[in-house]
């Protein structure tokens, strides 16, 4: 089949809730290749940071975002966020649709709100792509620190959000195999439009640059962790295991870069201030790829601290990908999806524990030899397998299906 032929004069329009382009890698890399096969590509955000600007077009995508008030970690600041994007991107949506034909509408998760829109659009044989980057009720559950039996009616309709999610989709993007199988686990007729797309780093763009000696600071060694800060994505197990180095063992050559931010920030920054580390630990907050380049560059180790929850032993850490990308060698929990990404270019220490992560670290920097084999290894696997260029061809082939049904 020729690809691209399937995409010339195609207009896809992508949909996220809780990103914003550029911001968010994948969406970003998802555009890029539709744009690249021949489709007109148009995107629908909030404001994030600082992507402020309500119409902007990057690269020829043109960007549509909308003002949003995101939730402060409370179940009806969730309902207030949740609605209020909703409705803004049906706004947004149609002035769209006034302007020109639409052929696919690809919405982002989590939340998984947009399940109405499936059904509003094939009134106008407009195809519906369900794209599940995160399982939002494993996401409910740890986010709240609940359990099935005790998760109650919010839980529920979760579940029957994800599973409304994948009756109406035409296709369904999975970012690994486990995800997959829960679509199909759900209802097996879902097999047949349900690919496997995996976050991957962009080899041509996301690539080492010349480390940069002065961000450690006078240290020997620098550590660096990327991605975003909320409560499940663990950054508080790096703190902690800063604290046991500095305070506890007196280690005092290494520094510590910690690049996004999120709504866990404040907390841990707090939390870093009060344990006397703000000369361990720099808080980069969201800062330019170019930027945050040179620090992973100039990383001696590379962390992932995201702890053993529901959610996270099912889901693919797009920071794995991109530290093993650069030749980094990775500290990790033992989570099944990391070590899938990762195999032998990460070192697994006991789930949750700081001290263990702590020690991860410490026997990383040790031992440069080991560290390098750790890098190389990941390059190759990242080359062979797990690069954007690789995930593309598979992102292609799932819009064909869609495009042709």
């Amino acid at each position: 089949m020729d690809i691209t032929k399937e995409f010339a004069g195609k207009h896809c329009v992508l949909v996220i809730e809780n990103e914003a382009v550029p911001f968010d890698r994948r969406m970003w890399n998802i555009a890029h290749a539709l744009q690249e096969a021949g489709a007109a590509v148009s995107v629908i955000c909030p404001i994030f940071g600082k992507d402020s600007e309500r119409f902007t077009v990057l690269d020829g995508i043109r960007i549509h975002r909308y003002k949003n008030t995101f939730a402060d970690g409370s179940v009806p600041g969730y309902f207030r966020e949740y609605g209020v994007a909703f409705l803004k991107t049906v706004v947004l949506l149609h002035k769209l649709m006034l302007r020109g034909r639409i052929h696919v509408v690809h919405a982002a998760n989590p939340p998984d709100i947009f399940w109405p829109l499936a059904i509003y659009l094939k009134l106008f044989r407009i195809r519906f792509i369900f794209d599940e980057h995160d399982l939002s009720p494993e996401a409910y559950l740890s986010r709240f620190d609940k359990d099935e039996k005790s998760a109650g009616m919010l839980y529920t309709v979760q579940r029957w959000f994800q599973r409304l999610s994948y009756r109406f989709a035409d296709g369904i993007l999975s970012t690994n195999e486990t995800y997959r199988g829960r679509a199909i686990q759900t209802d097996p007729r879902n097999a047949a439009k349900t690919f496997v797309v995996r976050n991957g780093p962009d080899t041509r763009t996301f690539r080492s640059c010349t480390p940069n000696a002065a961000l450690k600071k006078g240290r020997r060694y620098l550590a660096a962790y990327i991605g975003v800060m909320a409560i499940q994505d663990g950054v508080e197990y790096v703190i902690r295991a800063v604290d046991e180095l500095v305070n506890s063992r007196k280690v005092r050559d290494i520094m510590f870069y910690l690049i996004g931010k999120g709504d866990d920030w404040p907390r841990l920054k707090e939390m870093a201030a009060e344990r006397g580390l703000a000369e361990e630990i720099v808080f980069t907050g969201r800062i330019p790829d170019a930027e945050a380049l040179e620090i992973l560059s100039t990383a001696d180790v590379c962390l992932s601290p995201d702890p053993y929850s529901p959610l996270n032993e099912l889901s693919t850490m797009t920071k794995i990908m991109e530290y093993m990308s650069l030749g980094k060698p990775i500290v990790s929990f033992h989570l099944k999806e990391n070590k899938y990404s990762a195999g032998p270019s990460a070192l697994y220490v006991d789930n949750n524990n700081p001290v263990a992560f702590a020690e991860g670290i410490l026997t990383l920097l040790r031992d440069p030899d080991r560290s390098r084999g750790m890098g190389e290894a990941g390059i190759r696997r990242v080359a062979e397998e797990l690069s954007w260029q690789k995930q593309a061809e598979r992102l292609r082939a799932a819009y064909a299906y869609v495009l042709s049904r």
